[in-house]
């Protein structure tokens, strides 16, 4: 009877010590293995922050000793739908694959106006919601009925400020029936619309599919580049907010970071071309070198990969 009784105690251990063992392999596949929701090729050149954690891949967890504050390419970020939905790099170290956080790399910037903010450790303004009930609430014509990008204005009016451009947009808006989600100048971002719904400021191809927002003129380089630093940041908040990559627009109508200019030439429905004078005569007069869309893609994924 002992001996029966014995038997059934360690058939009982064993059931136990089986199941622990699926659960604890349940529990550590699961928070060791990124499920990968999206991805995107780049070509970047990045530090690794001191302590970085770099893995030989993004299913094991087996980590790779890389040197300190290595330099590497990244060649793809993949968005995650596991993990905190954090982003992963696949950087490129002597001729080998490895991923890391992309809070763990600091992109190297090929512009001066980013290189500038990248130094002063992409200072942001926080988001201001003054959410106004008169402008027309109606869902994005995208099948999560969520927006698929972002589109960048500039205001066009010299000597304005952010709060009279706010007031005027408001003041007309019964009239022009015109408007977009967010305000953005050196020290601020205004968010006056309800980024749940869309805008109608890009015309007709453009409002049920985008964030979009305006950019008032500055005039001084460090108020330039804090207003470009905002709207980067501001750009990765709506694209990370959404699950979405950092790719900028195409003719195809793919791509999720666009200029009125690019709505203009490529989805039609409007013929506004900014904010292309905007950026390249401040980066000019300012900084004296050139800005456009492509500075801008690069500076929104340094912000993004904050995130």
């Amino acid at each position: 009877m002992a001996k029966i009784k014995k038997k059934q105690n360690l058939i009982y251990i064993s059931l136990v010590v089986i199941v622990a063992a699926i659960i604890g392999g349940s529990w550590f596949y699961s928070h060791h293995t990124r499920e990968v929701s999206n991805s995107y090729a780049v070509s970047e050149t990045a530090t690794l922050s001191s302590g970085a954690r770099v893995y030989n891949s993004l299913s094991a967890i087996q980590r790779a000793n890389l040197p300190d504050r290595a330099l590497v390419k990244v060649n793809r970020y993949y968005l995650t739908s596991n993990d905190n939905d954090d982003t992963y790099a696949r950087i490129n170290y002597n001729g080998k694959n490895y991923f890391v956080r992309a809070t763990d790399i600091e992109l190297k910037m090929n512009n001066e106006i980013n290189s500038y903010l990248t130094q002063s450790g992409l200072p942001h303004a926080k988001i201001t919601k003054q959410i106004s009930s008169i402008f027309e609430q109606r869902g994005y014509s995208t099948s999560s009925g969520n927006p698929r990008g972002v589109v960048i204005h500039d205001t066009g009016n010299e000597n304005s400020t952010i709060s009279s451009e706010v007031s005027y947009m408001k003041q007309n808006y019964s009239s022009t029936r015109v408007f977009v989600h967010t305000f953005i100048d050196n020290q601020q971002i205004i968010n006056i619309a309800d980024t749940k719904y869309m805008a109608e400021g890009a015309g007709p191809y453009a409002n049920p599919y985008f964030v979009q927002f305006e950019m008032p003129h500055e005039y001084t380089a460090a108020s330039f580049a804090n207003q470009l630093g905002n709207a980067a940041y501001y750009t990765a908040y709506i694209l990370k907010q959404n699950n979405l990559p950092v790719t900028k627009g195409t003719k195809d109508g793919g791509g999720t970071v666009w200029t009125h200019a690019m709505i203009s030439s490529y989805l039609g429905g409007t013929d506004h071309e900014d904010p292309i004078s905007y950026w390249s005569t401040s980066a000019r007069k300012l900084f004296g070198t050139t800005y456009n869309i492509n500075n801008f893609v690069e500076l929104v994924q340094a912000y993004y990969n904050q995130m």
